[in-house]
């Protein structure tokens, strides 16, 4: 997974398309099994397609987390491929 960094915002986008996987597909999939909700990217254009985004609103700790559940799903996915 990769990022683009945002420029001043309070969001950041993760490009998925190596789990091969929409942006939509992932988030539903996120939910359902780690519990973390995430917007996919579909939702902000065609620029966002392949992508989530997630808010950066949250504390540390709780993004964290997040971050290692989203970690975790896109591994799993990534394993599945190769």
């Amino acid at each position: 997974i990769t990022a683009r960094m945002p420029e001043g915002g309070m969001f950041i986008m993760l490009d998925v398309r190596k789990t091969k996987l929409t942006g939509e597909e992932f988030a539903w999939q996120l939910l359902n099994e780690q519990n973390v909700s995430v917007m996919p990217g579909e939702s902000f254009g065609k620029g966002g397609a392949g992508h989530i985004r997630i808010a950066l609103t949250v504390e540390a700790e709780v993004l964290r987390i997040a971050c290692d559940r989203i970690k975790k799903l896109a591994d799993q996915l990534c394993a599945e491929i190769n």
